[in-house]
């Protein structure tokens, strides 16, 4: 059955796979020659001319995805946090969009312009895995620029409710704006009170595993399209901004989907799509017209999975699939990837041990090259056969995968070692012993 089912996967990629591979040696030569090389990740360093051929491809794009293969990478946020600052300061990029709640990140910028720390306001918006040392410089960036002419806007776009904000302001938020606009529903005591018992456990329970019950997805939906229709029916109210008007009709169309995924076919399917909606309505309506960084793990970034090795991408169309489709050219998905290194252990055992690779993979030839940190533009160069071909690469949670890599990515960073993330507890958490 595994072999067979081995078959299946590969079977798309099989009438590309060479003939004749060129030599290890050749290949090598030319990412030798070829690849942009980074002096280091150190988010503190501001000397960009080692990412200074990047311009040229990013010059026109206006949606930049920067992937990590798994949520725990310490040397990706490294790089990512520099990556970042190099966007905003010499390519004009100016929102960072995470992967993590809409309205949670939507409350968390307004708290940050408010006077409180970004880490603070992160720590209650995003999920907590991008907290951390190797984070914390972007933070700090935020704080800088928050009060220029030139701020970094942090968003988010995922429809689940990542953190604390969601249990502690959403729903004083969301009455509040409903009742400038005279709703129905916050005048409906019985109503508003079924609604809000419903979603305080739908809030509760957004994660990857469960689902809202039947019971609250009878409530929530049919409540989030009359809200929706209340909404949008009526104009801007005197006392809230058009912004504020056009996020509330967004935030419940995203709930919508959160929602909805009780009776979805695949959930999978509507989050990558609803993140994808959420992050266009930034990009053109909320934050109209700005350049837009998106922090995500690649597998959502990614695209065109029929040229990927596993038939989840071939079934389930991506964030980077919606991206790709909206802004064509100006979408540039730039996945990452490591040689070595081990992190994560559960009890004596590594979760993640990243050391061996296959001689036809791009982390065996990249590891091959000895330099610390490479990056591999898809769109620079004219590019070998070899590399147009399937390749076994792990981008994705570190897991060796035939991907046709140009075809779904438009770059590739290298980082040879691999170490998780340092989360920073908030003030006062004892340490563990």
């Amino acid at each position: 059955m595994r072999l067979r089912n081995l078959l299946l996967l590969l079977l798309p990629l099989c009438p590309l796979l060479p003939a004749h591979a060129q030599s290890t040696a050749d290949r090598l030569a030319y990412l030798q020659a070829n690849a942009i090389i980074v002096r280091n990740v150190e988010p503190t360093n501001e000397e960009y001319t080692d990412l200074a051929p990047l311009k040229q491809s990013l010059q026109q794009v206006t949606v930049i995805g920067l992937g990590e293969p798994i949520h725990y990478d310490g040397g990706a946020f490294k790089a990512k946090t520099r990556l970042v600052k190099f966007l905003h300061q010499e390519l004009g990029f100016s929102v960072i969009a995470f992967e993590s709640g809409f309205y949670d990140c939507y409350k968390a910028w307004q708290e940050i312009q408010a006077g409180r720390l970004s880490i603070d306001a992160a720590r209650m918006a995003l999920y907590p895995f991008w907290i951390s040392t190797e984070t914390e410089e972007l933070f700090n960036y935020i704080d800088q620029q928050k009060n220029t002419d030139k701020p970094l806007i942090l968003a988010g776009i995922d429809c689940k409710f990542s953190g604390q904000y969601s249990d502690e302001r959403l729903l004083p938020d969301l009455k509040r704006y409903l009742q400038t606009i005279n709703s129905g529903m916050v005048q409906d005591t019985a109503k508003w009170r079924a609604f809000s018992t419903s979603l305080k456990r739908a809030i509760h329970i957004s994660d990857y595993l469960t689902k809202p019950s039947t019971a609250d997805t009878l409530v929530l939906n049919p409540a989030f399209k009359g809200i929706l229709a209340e909404v949008t029916a009526k104009g801007v109210p005197a006392t809230a901004t058009r912004e504020e008007h056009l996020f509330w009709q967004q935030f419940c169309r995203s709930s919508l989907a959160e929602i909805a995924k009780k009776f979805a076919t695949s959930e999978e399917q509507v989050r990558d799509r609803q993140m994808g909606e959420n992050l266009v309505f930034l990009q053109r309506e909320l934050y109209r017209d700005r350049k837009t960084i998106v922090w995500a793990a690649s597998s959502h970034l990614t695209y065109n999975g029929a040229n990927i090795g596993r038939t989840f991408y071939h079934e389930n169309p991506r964030l980077g699939d919606y991206l790709k489709q909206t802004y064509g050219a100006r979408y540039y998905h730039l996945g990452f990837t490591g040689y070595r290194g081990e992190f994560g252990k559960l009890l004596f055992f590594h979760v993640l041990n990243v050391k061996k690779h296959k001689p036809n993979s791009i982390e065996y030839l990249l590891g091959q090259t000895k330099q610390p940190f490479l990056l591999l533009d898809f769109r620079k160069t004219i590019l070998p056969q070899w590399l147009q071909e399937p390749l076994i690469a792990m981008p994705f949670g570190y897991r060796e995968t035939l991907m046709r890599l140009p075809l779904v990515m438009d770059g590739l960073f290298y980082t040879e070692a691999v170490y998780g993330s340092h989360w920073i507890p908030p003030v006062g958490t004892p340490k563990p012993k």
